[in-house]
């Protein structure tokens, strides 16, 4: 019985601590790879869903780590590197205005 219990604690804390590292991992890659400062607000929902206002003002809403990804593509290839004010996914697109105040909306 004892054994039993150290097993089933022991795979709970395995569980709870890779969902912490999986949410630091967000956290760090929006801080540094879109916000570009201080972040204001960190959400990731239940539904997997990351939400981010930056200390800027900028606000973004992302479905996944994969999101995160295209987002950098995107900048690159829409905002010429200057960054997002404001990013949003949709189911079959993607929503977004440059810091530069041009406004876009990409198909997946």
């Amino acid at each position: 019985m004892k054994q039993s219990m150290v097993l089933v604690l022991s795979v709970w804390l395995v569980a709870c601590s890779s969902s912490v590292d999986e949410k630091a991992d967000d956290f760090m890659d929006v801080s540094f790879n879109l916000c570009a400062t201080k972040i204001k607000s960190f959400s990731k929902g239940d539904d997997g869903v990351i939400r981010t206002v930056c200390e800027d003002g900028s606000y973004f809403q992302v479905k996944n780590q994969q999101t995160i990804e295209v987002m950098q593509e995107i900048n690159g290839a829409y905002c010429n590197g200057v960054g997002f004010s404001a990013f949003n996914e949709r189911k079959n697109y993607y929503t977004f205005t440059c810091k530069n105040d041009r406004s876009f909306n990409v198909a997946k």
